[in-house]
């Protein structure tokens, strides 16, 4: 897709959701919680949310970082 500059097969979106629903059953099978995720806010709720947000992702080595989101 990158190279033709066309759509990939199937919307990028989707890709992103369904590679989600992975790292979330990592993240619960890690911490051993009953977790609760807000799709629209992309994080943890509830009981046990600041563990599992911290695990969304790691400290990057330099000098690569994540201060081009947000």
């Amino acid at each position: 897709a990158v190279r033709a500059r066309k759509d990939p097969v199937c919307p990028v979106e989707g890709g992103h959701y369904s590679a989600v629903v992975g790292h979330l059953i990592v993240i619960a099978l890690r911490t051993g919680l009953k977790l609760k995720w807000d799709p629209a806010k992309e994080e943890f709720s509830g009981e046990g949310a600041d563990v599992a947000n911290a695990m969304k992702a790691r400290a990057m080595r330099a000098p690569y970082d994540y201060t081009f989101v947000g």
